[in-house]
């Protein structure tokens, strides 16, 4: 996993141009830059979208709970514990999205 968020706004959003955000992906060896601007079907973003990212976070978080409560109960903990790592790298990815929209949300000037 990635050390620190690499979430960031590489420019300034604004109401004409948006801005683009680095996303931390796949094993924290790959980076997906999204340019959030007036190409996206809903610009600007607005912060219900946030909501919904933040639902699915809470989501996969339950997710890996019954993955490890599994694991505590399966004779083969090593194979149950595999689906952790996916996870907590869409946990990541999804809550660097919210970033994203955050940040875009809160630098577009209309």
């Amino acid at each position: 996993m990635a050390n620190a968020s690499v979430t960031t706004a590489t420019g300034k959003a604004s109401a004409k141009t948006g801005s683009k955000h680095d996303l931390w992906i796949t094993g924290g060896d790959k980076v997906l830059t999204v340019t959030i601007d007036k190409q996206c079907k809903e610009f600007p973003p607005e912060t219900e979208h946030c909501r919904h990212l933040n639902n699915t976070i809470q989501g996969l978080a339950r997710a890996a709970k019954a993955v490890v409560f599994h694991a505590e109960n399966d004779s083969d903990a090593s194979f149950a514990m595999q689906p952790i790592e996916d996870i907590a790298d869409a946990i990541i990815l999804l809550s660097q999205l919210s970033d994203a929209i955050r940040s875009e949300v809160g630098g577009v000037q209309s």
